[in-house]
């Protein structure tokens, strides 16, 4: 599966609608690798968008079991080009 499905599909629901049901707004994701660090205060990495996205973060749900390697590394690629 191509980065921008999968981002429609597993990330975009939090990441860019908003939820009356969480009581703190996921972070959007438009320029997330234009800054030096991540909303977490993580280092705004490959590797460390990747083990956010592998082992979840807060109430954000581990994607370990539900997206193979290749498309997590299809949606880090994906997460490059928002601007």
């Amino acid at each position: 599966m191509q980065g921008r499905a999968l981002f429609e599909l597993h990330c975009a629901p939090c990441h860019q609608d908003t939820h009356p049901d969480l009581r703190k707004q996921p972070p959007k994701l438009e320029g997330l690798f234009q800054s030096k660090s991540l909303p977490s205060g993580a280092p705004a990495t490959d590797a460390q968008v990747r083990k956010t996205i592998i082992e979840g973060r807060g109430t954000m749900p581990a994607f370990d079991q539900r997206l193979s390697e290749e498309d997590v590394d299809d949606l880090v690629r994906y997460l490059h080009t928002l601007k």
